[in-house]
């Protein structure tokens, strides 16, 4: 069903990239509108924890509402800025770990369940996906802002 092997690749890869890249470029902002190294890491964290609680509550049944996601107010509120780079990559490495924890264990059955946003519904299994589509779209981002504040 779900690619766990593939999704664990990805976060044992990734971090292995994270362990790599020069802390004293993780705080650096290249604008006001450009996230940081941190707070891209920080967003991703965000996700987690937002789809974590969004997986264990779908597999009890529908879910009807849940808070939205403001991604600048968030990154505001914690300050990713301001965490020690190895654990703020260490936090994430974990946070993922037990969310393939959590799909590992689904129950089947509760694939179907859907949450309601507005006029959309999405499944579980859908929610899931798009977990890590969300990921790999933020992991080139990192790249991209990694390679704009080296200069490449």
């Amino acid at each position: 069903m779900f690619e766990i092997e593939k999704y664990k690749f990805t976060i044992d890869s990734f971090h292995t990239e994270l362990l790599n890249t020069e802390p004293e470029e993780t705080g650096i902002r290249l604008s006001d509108e450009k996230w940081s190294l941190k707070d891209i890491i920080g967003h991703l964290i965000d996700s987690a924890s937002n789809n974590h609680q969004r997986f264990v509550r779908l597999q009890f049944g529908d879910l009807l509402d849940f808070p939205a996601y403001k991604g600048e107010e968030w990154l505001k509120a914690q300050n990713y800025q301001m965490l020690d780079w190895n654990t703020l990559i260490d936090l994430w490495r974990n946070y993922n770990y037990l969310i393939l924890n959590v799909i590992n264990n689904m129950n089947q059955t509760s694939l179907e369940n859907v949450w309601v946003v507005g006029e959309e519904t999405i499944t579980l299994e859908e929610l899931v996906i798009d977990y890590y589509k969300h990921l790999g779209i933020h992991i080139e981002h990192f790249r991209k802002r990694v390679a704009d504040i080296e200069g490449k």
